[in-house]
Parts: structure tokens; sequence; C-alpha cells
């Protein structure tokens, strides 16, 4: 289980990487003079990354090992988030950003993948709540810490806490991941890499689930950049407070897992999807009211519950659909709308 604690602790990180500006949006504007729009948009420049990167460091993972990849994204993240505490101006953190999140978006999936390489199928279910459990946790950390520590000393000494933190998982899992012995590795393929791509989209049905995963990441993510600019704006919180109200979000995720189970026997999969759309979308029609800090960051919890009941039913449907597909897609195909080969366990490209 020592791979496992492993994983877990490079998966915290890259999700905590992606929370960390969030709660510090009006720092870091009135640190750099600049408009709160502006530095809003850093959110979609660590996003967009993220996403896109993953089928390439997927096709790296599988000709150069997965492991290898996720030492080498772990250390261009710690050299990013450590510029990002430097940058002078917002171009510079913005590039910084930019090229952070393409790194951390591959070490969650291949952490997946992984599990799905060295972990039985009796096994692995544990193995894979386990990696979720850290990722919600990074998620809070980052939204919780960063407004803390950015209350009391500023954005960039958040940002620099974030990188000591990547460091330390950089070396642990420099330390102690190591690659499978005897694994095969071919050089990547791009006409293999294409062909498996086309035989995903051959199939409709990943048009819908790629399209309703981008609308759920508007939609819901497109808000967290601003929350600390309205709780100041209503006098109701700063950054502090923002942190905590993020956090709600996380503290969905771990309701979700504790009563999903319970929510599939009585609603069924695409029930469920409807009812996370209905949960998510009261929960944000009530964060319109412009309560108190404490009572929205209930609502935000609210909202993590409906996008969990939408997001994880999603990546549980892609099995089905993968069955359904004409021709069995490419090795490098593995990050799409799609199950892992091997571990026969659906995640996305937004995991």
């Amino acid at each position: 289980m020592r791979v496992l604690a492993i994983l877990a602790t490079s998966c915290f990180v890259s999700s905590m990487s992606m929370r960390i500006v969030d709660p510090v949006v009006l720092e870091i504007s009135r640190d750099l003079h600049v408009d709160t729009a502006a530095v809003a948009m850093l959110a979609s420049l660590y996003a967009f990354p993220y996403a896109f990167a993953q089928p390439f460091l997927g096709a790296f993972g599988d000709a150069f090992g997965k492991a290898l990849i996720i030492k080498i994204s772990l250390a261009i993240l710690a050299a990013c988030l450590f510029a990002s505490a430097l940058a002078p101006t917002l171009g510079l953190l913005a590039l910084s950003r930019l090229v952070g999140g393409a790194a951390a978006g591959g070490i969650i999936p291949l952490a997946f993948a992984i599990v799905g390489d060295r972990f039985p199928m009796a096994e692995r279910q544990l193995a894979l709540s386990r990696v979720l459990t850290a990722i919600i946790a990074g998620q809070l950390t980052g939204s919780i810490g960063s407004g803390f520590v950015a209350s009391y000393f500023g954005w960039r000494a958040a940002t620099m806490a974030a990188t000591g933190v990547t460091v330390a998982a950089f070396l642990v899992t420099l330390w102690q991941l190591h690659p499978n012995a005897g694994v095969h590795r071919s050089t990547p393929n791009t006409r293999e890499f294409i062909a498996g791509y086309r035989t995903v989209f051959a199939n409709p049905r990943s048009v819908v689930c790629f399209s309703a995963v981008f609308v759920e990441g508007i939609v819901i993510f497109g808000l967290f950049p601003f929350v600390a600019v309205l709780l100041e704006q209503r006098g109701a919180g700063g950054l502090r407070e923002a942190g905590f109200v993020l956090a709600g979000f996380g503290l969905g995720g771990f309701v979700y897992t504790a009563f999903v189970r319970i929510m599939l026997g009585r609603l069924g999969l695409y029930r469920l999807i409807m009812a996370g759309g209905i949960v998510s979308g009261l929960g944000l029609a009530l964060l319109s009211l412009g309560t108190s800090w404490p009572i929205e960051m209930a609502i935000f919890m609210i909202v993590g519950v409906g996008f969990y009941m939408i997001h994880n039913s999603l990546q549980t449907q892609r099995r089905s659909w993968r069955h359904r597909t004409a021709a069995p897609p490419s090795r490098h195909t593995r990050f799409s709308c799609s199950s892992d080969r091997r571990s026969g366990h659906p995640f996305t490209a937004w995991a």
C-alpha cells in the first residue's frame, strides 16, 4: 500500500495547486495593480492546459513510464509555483500558471492508471477511493490554506507554502515511486494516437460526455475566483472567509462519497445526474441571496454535492459507452471519455 500513499500525495498537490489562487484574487489584484477580472482569468489559464495536456501526457506515460512522467510533472509544477510566488507582473504570473496547469494535468490520470496497473480488481475500488479522498483534501487545503495564510502574510507567502508542499511530494515520489519492472514500452505513434481519438469521437455519446464536462466546469468553477471579491463588496468577509467558503465545495465531495451508494440505489445513474443538476442549480440560486459567509460555505457544500453527482456519474457511464464503440480505442486514449483498458475503471480528462 506504500505506492498508494505516494500516489495520493501527488494527487493531493495537483488538486491543491488548482485552488490556491481562487481565494486570493483580490489580494493579487491589489498587489499587482490590475483589474480583478484580469486576475480571475488565471483560473482559466490553469484549467484549460490542465485538461488539454492530459492526452499527450498519457501517451508519454505509456511510452516512457507513468512514474517518470509524474515525477517530471511534479518538478515542473513546483518550479511554476515558485515562479508564481515571485512573479512581478500579471503576465509572468499567468505564464507560470499556464505551464503549471499543463504539468499538473497528467498527475491525477496517470496515478489512476497506475492504480489500474498495480492493484487487483478486488482492491482497486478501495484504492481509487483513497486517491479520490486525497484529491478532495487537496481542494480543501488549497482553498482554506491559501486564504488563511494570505490573510496574515500575503498571497505570495501562500503560494510559497504550496511550493514547499509540492517539493516535498516530488522528493517523496522521486525516492519511492518506481516503475514496474519488465514492462515493454514503445515509441509514441502519432497515427495510433489520432486513430484512437477518432474511435472515441465516432461514438456520439462521447460528444455529449465532453460537452457536459466542459459546461459543468464553466458554470461551477467560473464562480470561484470572484468569491472573495463578492464577500468584500458586501462586507461579509475577506481572504480567510473566502477560503472557508470555497472549501465548502470540497466538503460536498466528501458528503457525496458518503452517500453515493444510497443515492444510486434510490435514483439510478441517469436520475442521479438529473438530480445533481437540480441540486447544483438550487445551490447557485441560493448564492445569489448574498448571505453570511458561514451560510455561503454551507451552500457551496450543496453545490459540491450536486457537482459530484453529475461528474462521477458521467465517469461511471463511460464504461458502457466504450463497449458500444465499434473498434477498441488506442492505448493512448486512456484519458478521454473512456475507461482504462486494463483497470476497467472510468475516469475523465477533467478528473
